[in-house]
C-alpha cells in the first residue's frame, strides 16, 4: 500500500481530515520537477557561451544571445544591441585586440537562480590568471571578474538577454 493509501485508510477511520489527506497527496506527488532539466539547459547554454568566448568566436556568441541583448562591459559601459549584426560587431571588435595565442580565462558557473520557469540569473567567476595578451604585444595584467547573465527561454530555447561583467578589485 502506498503512502496515500495508508493516509486514506486513516481518514476513513476518522483519524485524519480530508484536508490533511489532500495536503499529503500534494506533498507526495511523485511527478519529476522540470527544474533539473531547465537547470541543465541553462548550464549547457552558459557552457557553450564559455567555449565560444574562449575561442574568440563572435558568431557563436551572438547565436547564444537575444538580438536585443544588453551587455555591460568590464569598464562599466552599457551596450544595447540593435540586432545580431550590431552585437557581432561588439564582440568581433573586442576580440580583434586580443592575441590569438592569449591564455583563455578560467570561467566557473557559481550559481543559477530561477526567477520564473522561463527566466534565470547565472553568476559566473572569471579569472584571467595570465591577464590578456593584446595583438600589439601589450598585456592587461591578471584580474578576476564576476559575470552575471540574465537568461530567458523563448519558444523553447534558452538565450542570454543581458550580461554584466564586474571586475573584482583587490
Amino acid at each position: 500500500m502506498n503512502a496515500i493509501g495508508r493516509w486514506s485508510k486513516l481518514a476513513k477511520l476518522g483519524l485524519l481530515s480530508p484536508v490533511v489527506i489532500s495536503l499529503v497527496a500534494l506533498a507526495s506527488d511523485q511527478r519529476p520537477s522540470s527544474k533539473p532539466k531547465e537547470e541543465c539547459a541553462v548550464r549547457s547554454l552558459i557552457s557553450h557561451w564559455i567555449e565560444a568566448y574562449k575561442a574568440l568566436d563572435s558568431k557563436r556568441l551572438v547565436a547564444l544571445e537575444t538580438p536585443d541583448v544588453q551587455v555591460v562591459d568590464r569598464f562599466g559601459v552599457l551596450h544595447v544591441s540593435s540586432g545580431r549584426s550590431d552585437n557581432e560587431k561588439l564582440w568581433s571588435d573586442s576580440f580583434e585586440a586580443v592575441a590569438k595565442n592569449a591564455a583563455p580565462p578560467i570561467i566557473t558557473i557559481e550559481g543559477i537562480r530561477f526567477l520564473r520557469p522561463d527566466l534565470a540569473v547565472v553568476q559566473a567567476s572569471c579569472r584571467f590568471t595570465e591577464g590578456i595578451l593584446l595583438v600589439d604585444g601589450d598585456r592587461i595584467p591578471p584580474f578576476s571578474q564576476t559575470d552575471t547573465f540574465v537568461v530567458m527561454k523563448s519558444q523553447g530555447v534558452w538565450l542570454i538577454a543581458a550580461h554584466n561583467m564586474q571586475e573584482k578589485r583587490p
